[in-house]
């Protein structure tokens, strides 16, 4: 019993040292929230994102991330929840990379996810969501962020497409 049982403490032990972030961030159409969390290679995340004109998007992700000296390169899956206006819902599984670079006590990032109709649900042809910007780490659990985000859906059937976000966004970050 002893031999079964410290091979699953030592395995949980990165699950209690998990490094993590929440963030916020307002736009002019738009407004954000964003979990990213990592135990050892794997990242988890959670995203939601409101367009009063447009409607909301949520996702959970599930990624790996390698560390390159001081960069760190990310890449992964989503799966998207669409909630938009005067539309049905849909749903779509996105795959993406993103990028952190630390230069002193600011982080350039960068993220992209994409989905086509062969990902998503029948009422969705194309689904993107990029984002970059530059972060600064006022402190090891405070940062503020300035960046661009463009988030839309392309829908079949003749049905208008909808911009969820499109433009600089502000923001604040809570690491733990």
């Amino acid at each position: 019993m002893k031999k079964l049982l410290l091979p699953l403490l030592f395995l949980s032990l990165p699950l209690a040292a998990q490094a993590g972030g929440l963030s916020a961030r307002v736009g002019n159409d738009f407004v954000g929230a964003s979990y990213e969390g990592s135990i050892l290679l794997l990242t988890t995340s959670a995203d939601w994102l409101r367009n009063t004109d447009e409607g909301t998007v949520a996702s959970l992700g599930l990624g790996v991330q390698a560390p390159l000296g001081i960069v760190k390169l990310k890449a992964g899956s989503q799966l998207v929840y669409l909630d938009l206006k005067q539309q049905d819902q849909e749903y779509a599984v996105t795959v993406g990379a993103g990028v952190d670079i630390p230069v002193g006590d600011f982080t350039v990032y960068g993220q992209g996810y994409f989905a086509n109709s062969a990902m998503a649900s029948s009422g969705v042809d194309l689904y993107r969501d990029f984002r970059a910007g530059v972060r600064w780490d006022m402190t090891k659990m405070v940062a503020l962020d300035l960046g661009y985000q463009l988030t839309d859906v392309e829908l079949t059937s003749g049905k208008p497409s909808a911009t969820l976000a499109k433009g600089l966004y502000a923001g604040a970050q809570l690491n733990f």
